[in-house]
């Protein structure tokens, strides 16, 4: 009956609840054992540490052998290391090389799109825009930046094949790293083709400045804790911090979806410069172009 099947499921209730209070009781009886031992081992530590300084301030050679005892390197390990660390990695990283090549290949493709933008000129000629019928600005952008993704997809396959066949970095999952590498390559250069059409040469000098931020900011190389306060501020700001984590989650395993997140966190970045190629940029063309020949002018540039 239902009674019956509430009775049953009540005793196991009170079954599991007993369970748990005796297992709390034997972890804090764990604990407090283990608590007593380092409080007697710092006593004896510090006992030790006192017999020392007053043989060495005595210069009592006698009373120094017996503050040390019969085993000086056991009394040397234990001052040095007076507690030991038992490591379990979650997500274990082979080698340090495998656990650096989030920044540096991120560092990478942006350079890397940065010298395709170098490479190719930022917008078709008169005579192609003649030939094309002269369409409007908003298709200019789209269709050359179609030629700039090809060269970044290009970048990002060599690269991340290279990595994992030649290179054999560590990969938990090849297939989210290849993504990873196509996302974000496709995301940097982007953000590059629009600064540089919008701005000509200065967008190419505030992708230079993006870069050196980003080498720091990124968090690839050192924990951000351990790094300023403006940096630790700025980070979350940076497309290549977004594009490190989620090829460390591609390279030694997902967690919580993370990697997903940190891949729509970073396709985030393009909305702005989406923004200013297709809306900003058309009001600022005519100043932009009088800008290049001012500079063209000095024959410095």
């Amino acid at each position: 009956s239902t009674a019956s099947m509430l009775d049953d499921a009540g005793a196991d209730l009170i079954g599991a609840a007993d369970s748990v209070a005796a297992g709390v009781g034997d972890a804090k009886g764990k604990l407090d054992a283990a608590a007593d031992d380092l409080s007697a081992s710092g006593q004896r530590l510090h006992e030790v540490g006192a017999d020392i300084a007053e043989a060495l301030s005595t210069g009592d050679i006698e009373a120094l052998k017996a503050a040390i005892g019969s085993d000086p390197a056991a009394l040397a390990k234990a001052v040095s290391a007076p507690v030991q660390l038992d490591r379990h990695a979650v997500y274990p990283v082979d080698n340090f090389g495998s656990a650096m090549t989030p920044l540096y290949t991120t560092l990478a493709l942006w350079i890397g799109a940065l010298l395709a933008m170098v490479t190719l000129k930022p917008a078709p000629s008169a005579r192609i825009l003649e030939e094309l019928g002269n369409p409007p600005a908003w298709q200019q952008f789209i269709g050359r930046f179609g030629v700039v993704a090809l060269v970044s997809l290009m970048q990002s396959t060599v690269m991340s094949v290279g990595n994992m066949a030649f290179l054999g970095v560590q990969t938990a999952n090849p297939l989210l790293y290849l993504l990873c590498y196509w996302v974000s390559g496709l995301v940097f250069a982007f953000i590059i083709y629009t600064l540089v059409v919008s701005f000509a040469n200065f967008g190419k000098a505030l992708s230079v400045f993006l870069l050196i931020a980003q080498v720091s900011g990124g968090g690839g190389s050192y924990p951000l804790q351990s790094l300023p306060d403006f940096v630790q501020a700025l980070s979350p700001y940076l497309p290549i911090t977004h594009a490190v984590n989620a090829m460390r989650a591609a390279m030694f395993g997902v967690h919580n979806g993370d990697f997903w997140t940190e891949i729509g966190i970073l396709l985030l970045f393009t909305v702005p410069f989406i923004v200013l190629g297709l809306v900003l940029r058309t009001p600022l063309i005519k100043v932009v172009s009088k800008f290049v020949e001012k500079v063209e002018s000095t024959k410095v540039m």
